[in-house]
Parts: C-alpha cells; structure tokens; sequence
C-alpha cells in the first residue's frame, strides 16, 4: 500500500485504519524500493499489521551521495531503523516471523556501495514486544518450509579462486536460526541430510553430489574423458569437500579428494583447501593440520 503525497485527511485516516484484509490487498512489500538510477524507484510507505510503518524514499545525496533512504516506525511513531543507501527496498520476507517469537518482523535491504553488483545489507527488523534492530544480514534466504512454524535463515560463505576455471565460485551452506538463546548456528543439525542428498530447497547439495558417480571420480583421478566433465566433477567435489569440512566431516573430506584428484595434484589441493578455510575460518583450519 503507497501514500505519494496525498494531503486528504480522510485518506490518511482510512489508510491508518484499515482492516488486515485491506492489507492483504495492497501491492506486494517488496514493490517499494528506491534505486539510484531513480527512474525504476517506487517510493511510499506500507502500514504493518498491528501498527507501524516503513518508508522507501528518495532524499537529497549525501556526502557519499547516496540518495534511498529507508526508515522503520513503530506502533507508536517511534524511528526505531533508519539507514541511507545507493538503493534501499522492503524484502519479501517482511511480514513474516523472522526470530520466532511468533509476531511479524521486517526485512529491508540497503546497497551501501552502488555499482552494477552492489553490497546488500538486510537488517532484520523485531515488531516484537520491544521493537529492534535485530541484526544485518548478507543476502540470505529465508526459510519458511523445513522446519515448519519455524525460520531458518540460509547464508553461503564464498570461496574465488578454488576452481579449475576462476570464474566458478565454491558456496558453502551456512543456516541460523533464532532461538532463546540468540541467534545460533545450525548447520550441523543440517550436514547429515545435506550431505546425503536429502535436503531440498536452501542448502541442498543434490546437484554436484549427482555428478559425483563413481564413473566420474575414477575419470577425473585418471585425467580420463572429456576436460570439461573432469573440471565439473571437481568443481563439485571442491564444494562437496568444504561442506564437509565446515559440518566436522574431516575423514570424508580427505578421501574425497583421494578419490577425484590424481595423487600428483592431491597435495596441491590439500593446501589450497587448507588456506582458503584458514582465511574463512582460522580456527576450523586448525583441524586441518594433518592435511598435506
């Protein structure tokens, strides 16, 4: 739902008093966004179920010349977020129980550098009994279907450079989930339907674990085959191995790589492994020390 500029009275006090069925209809949250360019910006406010507002807008360019800004209001009034950036927008994800204490929350998301790709930041907002900014985030998917009346939070650590083609980026699947005890790293209770091929949907592994045929393994380690079906079988081994080694699977890592690479590279392997997790994770790396 957008307000832009309309000055009557009654309107304002309709739209502040409409019904949650009215909301249902208004435009979809993630409709309102601002972008630097300005000439794809949507600009206006949405009302909240049980009270409060976001704003996307356009305003004046800062001294980094940032010109979206965004700004969260509680019941009450009360700014309780407010950030600029090259573009701001509302993700779809608002409206939805984000931290599980079973009332709304909000997610925006802010652009801090601009360019063609960006550095999206998504803070996770708390309608909560004590309205908050829970946390930023980086881009992450929000999961509302494995863990039903529960959201896990998908992140992905990415690794450049450990491909055979610099262009593939290796994705290691990292979830959270909100609990009383804080926000808290879940993934082992993840890795062992992950790493099966089980899980569905945000962390599923089913595409390289499928490349990984025995047929493929024995081909890659004997540099037999087609040069592109060797590099795809080792793309999908690099990110099957650091999936491993991020879930404590330490033993089925190393032998993965006994199994794809030819025992030449598998030293080279092991190290370039080892540094890129020293780099992510220093103290994961420290069960790497074994590795040569």
């Amino acid at each position: 739902m957008k307000l832009l500029g309309c000055p009557a009275a009654v309107t304002l006090l309709f739209l502040l008093t409409a019904s949650a069925a009215a909301y249902a209809q208004s435009p979809p949250a993630q409709d309102l966004a601002c972008n630097q360019s300005g000439d794809k910006s949507n600009n206006g406010f949405r009302l909240l179920t049980g009270g409060g507002t976001i704003t996307i807008r356009t305003v004046p360019a800062n001294e980094l010349h940032q010109t979206c800004e965004v700004s969260v209001l509680d019941r009450s009034g009360k700014t309780i977020f407010e950030d600029r950036g090259f573009n701001t927008k509302i993700d779809p994800a608002t409206g939805r129980d984000i931290d599980n204490d079973g009332q709304p929350d909000v997610v925006v998301a802010v652009d801090t550098a601009g360019g063609t790709d960006g550095n999206w930041e998504y803070p996770v907002i708390s309608f909560g009994s004590t309205p908050r900014l829970l946390l930023k985030l980086p881009p992450a998917t929000f999961d509302f279907q494995t863990k039903p009346g529960k959201t896990l939070i998908w992140t992905s650590a990415v690794f450049e450079g450990l491909a055979e083609n610099m262009m593939d980026l290796v994705k290691v699947a990292t979830v959270h989930e909100f609990r009383p005890s804080g926000f808290v790293d879940v993934t082992p209770e993840y890795c062992g339907p992950m790493l099966a091929g089980e899980l569905q949907g945000p962390g599923s592994l089913r595409g390289p674990l499928a490349i990984l045929t025995r047929q493929a393994k024995q081909d890659s380690r004997a540099q037999a085959g087609r040069p592109e079906d060797r590099e795809d079988t080792r793309l999908a081994a690099i990110t099957v191995v650091l999936q491993q080694i991020y879930c404590g699977r330490l033993e089925d890592a190393s032998r993965l790589v006994l199994e794809v690479w030819p025992g030449s590279e598998q030293s080279r392997i092991r190290k370039q492994i080892r540094d890129a997790v020293a780099d992510r994770w220093p103290d994961l790396a420290k069960q790497l020390g074994s590795w040569n």
